[in-house]
Formats: C-alpha cells, sequence, structure tokens
C-alpha cells in the first residue's frame, strides 16, 4: 500500500458549502475503491499563478489516503468531466523507513 495526496484545484465560484460537499465525495469515492487511512482534508482559497479556464484564484483540497497503486488512475477517470475541477493531481508521499535493525555499536573486526 502506498501512501498519497490527492490534489485538487477548485473553481472559485464554490461557496464554502459546495467545497465540503465534494471533499466528502472525495472522501466517500477513496474509501469505496479501498483507500484507507483517509486523513482530514485541508481546504484553502488562494490566488493562481497563472489563470486556469480564466480564473485568477482558486480553492484548494488536499486529501491524503492510503491505497492501492490503482486508485490514482480510477480517480483521474471519474472526476475527468466535472466542472467545478479545474485540477487535479496525485502524489506519492514516501513514508519514514520503519524500524530498521540497529547497527552494532562496536566495530566487529575481521581478523586472522
Amino acid at each position: 500500500m502506498n501512501h498519497y495526496e490527492l490534489a485538487l484545484i477548485l473553481n472559485p465560484t464554490l461557496s464554502d458549502k459546495d467545497v465540503q460537499k465534494t471533499a466528502e465525495e472525495m472522501r466517500t469515492m477513496l474509501t469505496g475503491l479501498g483507500a484507507a487511512e483517509v486523513e482530514p482534508e485541508r481546504v484553502e482559497r488562494r490566488a493562481l499563478a497563472y489563470p486556469i479556464r480564466k480564473q485568477h484564484e482558486a480553492a484548494y483540497l488536499l486529501i491524503g489516503f492510503t491505497g492501492p497503486s490503482a486508485i490514482p488512475a480510477r480517480v483521474r477517470a471519474e472526476l475527468k468531466h466535472r466542472e467545478e475541477i479545474l485540477r487535479l493531481g496525485f502524489a506519492r508521499v514516501p513514508r519514514p523507513p520503519s524500524a530498521a535493525p540497529a547497527a552494532p555499536s562496536t566495530p566487529e573486526v575481521a581478523g586472522g
């Protein structure tokens, strides 16, 4: 299982209620596709670096989750034609290595 972060850039004309509704739909979709450990979403309204569909600002929605590698492609296919989504992207977030065995405290001497 991989850890991902889904980033959505939403149309700025959406109300805060509509943005929260979209966030809940994304969480439901992700869990339906087999995602686990879906983290609480983060929502921000920010100016865009360049216009997208003649919009100069947007609502950003970020959701972290753990799931199989097939989820990003399936989500992209399902969200492809939704008007309220200006852009979407996935990032695979590396997890810190689990507790690795500790190195010996004294160096071993190969000997003879």
